[in-house]
């Protein structure tokens, strides 16, 4: 069997890979090859516990793949045969490629903690079969844990506090939910939601073990308290999923990654590697990086399938911005490029400010909500290093406007002079955007550095 450009990997990398080097070389067969046949989309999980009423309404459809004309295998890849230009199977059978791809996104961490194989302890798996039975065994618990308050382990606990027949706790070693993503004054604004949906809550905590006999009874963490549990939830990180590469004598990055340049090609011909197993490069520092999300992995998807014969769009991506959104309760919340800690942790010296104003105008507008934008500016050249934005569901568009005025190096003094599309009904008032003001107030902070 032989098909032009093979892609190992059946998530939003692979697809959008394979969509593209479609589009952009029509002429050449293209065969997208899936581990897990029932692949779901890995951004809307949580929600379906409860949320999405049938699980399967979150399926991986194959449509746009097969519509395009691409091939669809279900199989597992054990190897390559470099030399003869082959991927091999679990079954001795091969597929022949003049370029491949490598999409295989993560693996789950298992801590290494007494008692984390217990029936009853689960790590989050992108299948539709595995994520139904999962959402049976929810129903029926009444104690949860959740051990990591990243951003998966944040939603699940906002997800399943709406089952009011749960007890849901949330176990995070950081200080803060959200701390690598957010300022301590957002972390609390979402900490503060899930406390008042009844979550529980240990910040600055690490479990000690996961007890029981034939299945999981409760949870002990390092400072002795015990926690009741009949189902544990394991969401504490994700590590690049690099064995095939690996085998097949590819180039590792220091934190374990793929190693790709900037067009994500990698140390062998004719291999290349997207999303989450390839190397992530921070924007500002250039450093490597463990941000795994879904559109990173897009762009970059783009850029291989565009360039997989030959360099046709040059420097496109100059590392990742980092750009998050997620929702607790009511609550939107959302975050592009640096924090002021990370700011103050690389060694950025910056001028932060921070403009609220509902994000509708007037303010009694039936829907409107009350919008946080702050926005974190290099002290001296003014330009623009993050932000982050809470308040209503349209926060999830404000952070794709920072994140696109950070792509493109934009100073302060360009946001505090923006010219804004505004309506009572979409928008905040001119008079008081927040985007705007958050920048006014940044830019007088730095006319004030500069005199001193």
């Amino acid at each position: 069997m032989k098909s032009d450009i093979v892609i190992i990997g059946g998530g939003p990398a692979g697809i959008i890979t394979a969509l593209t080097a479609k589009s952009v070389y029509p002429d050449k067969s293209v065969c997208v090859i899936k581990e897990i046949g029932d692949g779901v989309i890995p951004c809307a999980i949580p929600y379906m516990m409860k949320t999405i009423n049938d699980p399967k309404l979150n399926i991986m459809a194959n449509k746009p793949l097969e519509d395009a004309g691409i091939d669809i295998m279900v199989g597992k890849v054990e190897s390559f045969d470099i030399n003869n230009h082959r991927v091999i199977f679990s079954g001795g059978d091969f597929l022949s490629y003049e370029k491949a791809v490598l999409a295989t996104g993560t693996d789950a961490v298992i801590p290494p903690i007494q008692g984390v194989n217990l029936p009853g302890v689960y790590t989050i798996e992108k299948s539709l079969a595995f994520l139904t039975a999962l959402r049976g065994k929810v129903k029926r618990a009444r104690n949860v844990v959740i051990i990591g308050g990243g951003f998966i382990g944040a939603e699940f606990a906002d997800e399943l506090s709406r089952f009011t027949s749960i007890n849901v706790h949330l176990i995070e070693a950081m200080p803060k939910l959200l701390y690598n993503a957010f300022d301590n004054e957002f972390c609390v604004d979402a900490a503060q939601i899930l406390t008042l949906q009844g979550v529980n809550i240990h910040t600055n905590c690490r479990v000690s073990s996961i007890d029981g006999d034939s299945s999981v009874s409760s949870v002990t963490l390092e400072n002795g308290e015990k926690i009741p549990a009949n189902l544990v939830l394991v969401s504490n990180g994700a590590r690049p999923s690099i064995e095939l590469a690996q085998k097949a004598g590819l180039r590792i990055a220091e934190n374990n990654s793929i190693w790709v340049d900037e067009y994500m090609r990698t140390s062998v011909d004719d291999i290349f590697a997207v999303g989450d197993c390839a190397l992530k490069r921070d924007f500002f520092t250039r450093k490597a990086v463990p941000v795994w999300l879904a559109s990173t992995a897009t762009a970059e998807a783009r850029n291989a399938g565009t360039n997989i014969y030959g360099i046709r769009v040059i420097h496109q991506i100059r590392g990742t911005v980092a750009a998050f959104s997620t929702k607790i309760g009511n609550l939107s919340l959302a975050s592009a490029g640096m924090t002021c800690r990370s700011c103050q942790n690389e060694g950025f010296r910056e001028v932060s400010a921070t403009a609220k104003a509902p994000d509708r105008h007037p303010g009694i507008i039936p829907g409107a909500s009350m919008m946080t934008v702050k926005l974190i500016f290099a002290d001296r050249s003014g330009i623009i290093l993050g932000g982050q934005v809470s308040g209503g569901s349209s926060v999830g568009e404000m952070i794709n406007v920072i994140a696109l005025a950070i792509q493109k190096k934009v100073t302060v003094r360009e946001i505090d002079m923006m010219q804004v599309a505004t309506h009572p009904l979409l928008t905040s008032a001119p008079t008081v955007h927040p985007l705007v003001n958050a920048a006014h107030l940044a830019l007088a902070k730095l006319r004030l550095t500069a005199r001193a």
